[in-house]
């Protein structure tokens, strides 16, 4: 169970979560640390929820007493100053088993929410990623207004956008090659399958054995975009919860992307969508007869299609089984390409996870 479209009803309803509110443990707080680091954005609901819990404590006896209004709120403010002045005595009150329970719990939180919002305020996440990396690093920053070149280590390539931000070891010495990027560059990394490659930008990670892609995360963006142009990479969150076992993986895991195509990674909603590029190119050499169509069954015309641009077209070739084109589509992009063919076989289609899906009623025989 992840917990992560909780609301504070399913909080309070969750036994496991009364258990951390009510009788924590090691396991628990461990548990529930991971979890906050992951979703900081349920930080609030499980505030709440704790609250909750505590006001609605109907059992009797002394480990778990009805709370009042007045010593909840007399609890939390106890808990406040606590957090900001310790202090060694203990009041009556709190030498209760189950409301020091609870009280370490909110108190976590409490802190826990306080530690976060200052580290996100002083600290962009490309600072705070380049603060815990493992190796002394070389920081190029890009003050000029064209693009630059830098050429790290291991033969691999970069080119540093205007504004942006690299950091990388002046060797690769360890099982991973690490840079962290604030910014947008293009990287064409030498292949080394023993040693993967992985750019940390923001709250997205690329890895890439050798090959060549665009990673674009400007700090005051609301989107990082991830391109491919050759080759594959994979890409992951970092608050991917499998993260370091896809760190670690000899294979590309995560969110696989081949040519002409892309992520947008959302930092508003934290969702990533699998796109087309806004322009796809051709990728296979091809003669300037390869889109000139004369009676070309649909099976052809498509078979052309992803042969050229490296993309996924689904269809029924049983419904379009009568379907032909004749056409001359040399000089038109992919997009109007598509636009053209669902029109003259009186289709239609739709990009579902940079896929080309076609439907209609087909052709008559």
């Amino acid at each position: 169970m992840t917990y992560q479209n909780f609301s504070r009803e399913d909080f309070v309803a969750d036994s496991y979560f009364r258990k951390w509110v009510q009788t924590p443990d090691e396991a628990t707080r461990q548990f529930w640390y991971d979890y906050l680091t992951t979703y900081p954005e349920q930080t609030e609901t499980i505030r709440q929820a704790a609250e909750v819990i505590l006001q609605l404590a109907t059992v009797t006896g002394e480990q778990n007493p009805r709370i009042s209004e007045g010593a909840l709120e007399e609890s939390w403010q106890e808990i406040h100053h606590r957090i900001v002045h310790p202090v060694v005595a203990v009041k009556p009150f709190y030498r209760r088993r189950w409301v020091w329970a609870s009280a370490a719990c909110i108190g976590f939180i409490l802190s826990w929410g306080l530690y976060y919002y200052r580290t996100q305020q002083v600290l962009e996440p490309y600072q705070q990623l380049v603060a815990h990396a493992d190796e002394t690093l070389e920081e190029w920053v890009n003050t000029t207004k064209h693009v630059q070149t830098i050429t790290l280590q291991d033969g691999s390539s970069v080119l540093l956008h205007p504004g942006s931000r690299l950091s990388y070891p002046k060797r690769f010495e360890s099982a991973k090659r690490e840079v962290f990027l604030s910014g947008e560059a293009y990287f064409e990394v030498a292949k080394n399958a023993k040693q993967p490659f992985f750019v940390y930008a923001n709250e997205i990670v690329t890895k890439v054995l050798g090959t060549s892609f665009t990673v674009s995360a400007f700090p005051k963006d609301k989107q990082v975009i991830v391109t491919v142009q050759t080759g594959r990479v994979s890409v992951f969150a970092q608050s991917d919860q499998q993260m370091k076992e896809k760190t670690q993986s000899p294979e590309l895991e995560g969110l696989v992307l081949t040519p002409n195509q892309q992520i947008i990674y959302s930092r508003e909603k934290v969702r990533m969508v699998k796109s087309l590029v806004t322009q796809p190119s051709v990728l296979a050499k091809s003669t300037g007869s390869a889109f000139i169509f004369r009676n070309a069954s649909v099976r052809e015309v498509f078979a052309a299609i992803e042969k050229a641009y490296g993309v996924h077209v689904i269809y029924d070739e049983d419904t379009f089984r009568h379907c032909q084109l004749n056409a001359d589509l040399s000089d038109e992009p992919l997009y109007q390409k598509m636009e053209i063919i669902t029109k003259s076989i009186e289709a239609r289609y739709q990009i579902v996870e940079a896929q080309f899906v076609i439907s209609g009623e087909g052709c008559a025989p």
